[in-house]
């Protein structure tokens, strides 16, 4: 396996190179410390060669949001800085995705000299590959809503990766609520609401479940690729605002079907 967190001293510059950069984001770092975990588990058990940096830092986007435009260039040139030479860069945070492609040329004028994709996009080349079916995966007898992120599908049009990778499991029967890619409501925790008012937060993201998406009471499971739509999402489950249904990363969902015991 070539995981490597962080960059060894001596590190052949070519084979750096080669290896695939993982930048999990603010959110899976801080306060989803189990899905982290799930995201490298995966990819270790996909065979991916792999690293982390040593120390990660913020991609600026809550900066760019709050108008400080110098303090996100400096922050942007230290992350490019920091990342250096690398082949590819694969993100499972939308926010950070749509920082790097989007903020940081437009806005920020600085062209990172390295490709950025979502995990999502990356776990659907392997699935081109027949990577993703050759790893054995099980049938997981479920009904699940796939919820569109605001970064990743709106802004980013990322709609059918994510689907395609949830198909590709052997018994999941996916729902599609009645708003749905482009017309998907926000769970509420993007632009820095859950920040400034987590109450209204929580409200909306109860109310997109319940109004929106009108969610069957035989759905068992709302399934999204954004770690702060899983966070709001949870948030509101936890207050007994939203349905009974569990809320799942599709790292979560993968993993569940890679396993032969484990799982639900």
């Amino acid at each position: 396996m070539g995981k490597s967190h962080g960059i060894t001293k001596g590190e052949d510059e070519t084979a750096k190179r080669s290896v695939t950069l993982v930048w999990m984001g603010c959110a899976y770092r801080n306060r989803l410390k189990n899905l982290e975990e799930g995201i490298m588990a995966l990819l270790t058990r996909l065979r991916v060669n792999f690293r982390l940096l040593e120390k990660e830092d913020c991609c600026g986007l809550p900066l760019i949001f709050a108008g400080y435009l110098d303090k996100a260039t400096e922050q942007a040139r230290k992350n490019l800085d920091k990342i250096g030479e690398v082949r590819q860069v694969v993100t499972p945070c939308p926010a950070c995705y749509r920082a790097f492609n989007h903020f940081y040329p437009s806005l920020l004028r600085l062209n990172a000299p390295f490709r950025v994709v979502h995990l999502t996009q990356f776990l659907s080349s392997l699935l081109d590959k027949g990577i993703l079916k050759s790893s054995g995966l099980k049938p997981l007898k479920v009904k699940a809503m796939y919820h569109d992120p605001c970064e990743l599908g709106r802004h980013s049009k990322i709609y059918e990766e994510p689907r395609r990778i949830l198909k590709a499991i052997p018994g999941l029967n996916l729902y599609e609520p009645r708003f749905t890619r482009e017309k998907a409501a926000c769970c509420g925790g993007g632009g820095l609401l859950y920040a400034y008012f987590p109450t209204l937060s929580s409200l909306v993201a109860a109310r997109k479940l319940m109004d929106e998406d009108r969610v069957p009471r035989d759905l068992e499971a709302a399934v999204t690729a954004c770690p702060q739509c899983i966070i709001n999402l949870q948030q509101a489950w936890l207050e007994g605002e939203a349905p009974n249904v569990k809320i799942w990363d599709i790292v979560q969902v993968l993993n569940m079907a890679l396993k032969e015991e484990e799982g639900r």
